[in-house]
């Protein structure tokens, strides 16, 4: 059995200053914690964590909080979040807030009573006036951290993805196709970071290429999923139809994708479709979709040190860290048939 002792000699610090570490104290530099940290990993170490909460009164866990379990993309976020947490000597609580912001506070209050020592949580996708139960996370001096989006207003860590750059690099890559007439599936509410981000990269895309941003029709979406990117892909089609559809999420595009093709068109030959995550259903679809790709793994990675950091120091300033999206091109997007070379402008 790996002991402390061990974890100390391998990183070459004493046993005394590699508990400070796993217990989170302060007068350890920010090199040496990683040290130790990364030889925690390395070795496999567990604490005993019920002596230890028994004689610190802490509990050694950490509640994250998503809002579709379904959604691929979010059981990534879960998968990776757990793994991290594990390799600080902690365990993880789930809980699942529906994209539901009166649940996501009932969730919050139960992490508060369990006594959890710090909280991640990825937003609910809907704009509302009382956050106070962050607030009640200060209170309690319980730390948090938002990953994949914030709530505007709450002073908070945040670690996500640059969302409009993501959908600027996009735009452009469709303008480039010679695509004009875009209709772009947001959230149910448009002003939340996690669509009024992407809408403002598309529309800047647009501006830049001298093309009127009126071209960039937005349509809200009751759910951020398969069934609700379907049906109201088929409302917009009724109108008129695109040259390019862009999903919010890639499960939804992939729902764009079903109601394009049951309404006869072909993909990309007559509508381009695109989305954004990079899930594994967006390899393995029919027409495997061009999207953008959010580095999962690294966001979790950045989410659980900054909680941790937070956890150790509460005094840090707090910030919004941002990850480099990038653009993944597949079989979906192809060339406007609208327009011949000599209309199309923008490059990739």
């Amino acid at each position: 059995m790996i002991k402390l002792k061990d974890v100390a000699k391998k990183a070459k610090v004493s046993e005394a200053t590699a508990s400070l570490v796993l217990n989170r104290k302060k007068g350890v530099s920010a090199a040496t914690r990683e040290r130790v940290l990364s030889t925690v990993q390395a070795l496999g170490y567990t604490p005993n964590n019920i002596a230890r909460g028994l004689a610190t009164r802490r509990t050694r866990s950490i509640g994250l909080v998503v809002t579709d379990i379904e959604n691929p993309f979010f059981g990534s976020v879960t998968r990776f979040v757990d793994e991290f947490i594990l390799a600080r000597g902690c365990t993880l609580i789930l809980s699942v807030s529906n994209d539901e912001p009166e649940l996501e506070e009932k969730i919050i209050s139960f992490f508060i009573g369990r006594r959890v020592e710090g909280v991640i949580i990825v937003p609910a996708i809907s704009r509302r006036t009382n956050l106070s139960y962050f607030k009640d996370l200060d209170r309690h001096k319980i730390p948090y951290v938002f990953v994949t989006t914030y709530y505007p207003g709450v002073e908070a860590d945040c670690v996500m993805t640059d969302l409009k750059k993501g959908s600027y690099q996009l735009a452009r890559y469709l303008i480039g196709l010679g695509h004009r007439d875009v209709v772009f599936l947001a959230s149910h509410d448009r002003t939340v970071p996690v669509s009024s981000l992407r809408i403002e990269g598309v529309q800047r895309a647009f501006t830049e290429a001298g093309i009127p941003v009126d071209g960039v029709r937005v349509v809200e979406c009751d759910k951020a999923n398969f069934s609700c990117g379907y049906a109201m892909t088929q409302v917009a089609l009724e109108e008129r139809k695109p040259d390019a559809i862009i999903g919010v999420n890639d499960i939804v595009a992939l729902g764009a994708e079903r109601a394009v093709r049951d309404k006869g068109y072909s993909i990309p030959g007559d509508i381009s479709v695109c989305g954004y995550d990079d899930v594994i259903f967006s390899r393995i679809s029919e027409v495997p979709l061009t999207t953008v790709r959010q580095d999962v793994k690294l966001l979790c990675r950045k989410a659980v040190d900054v909680l941790f950091g937070r956890i150790a120091d509460a005094h840090t300033r707090k910030r919004i860290q941002k990850i480099v999206p990038e653009l993944v091109i597949r079989q979906s997007t192809g060339p406007c048939r609208k327009r011949g070379k000599s209309e199309r402008k923008g490059t990739t």
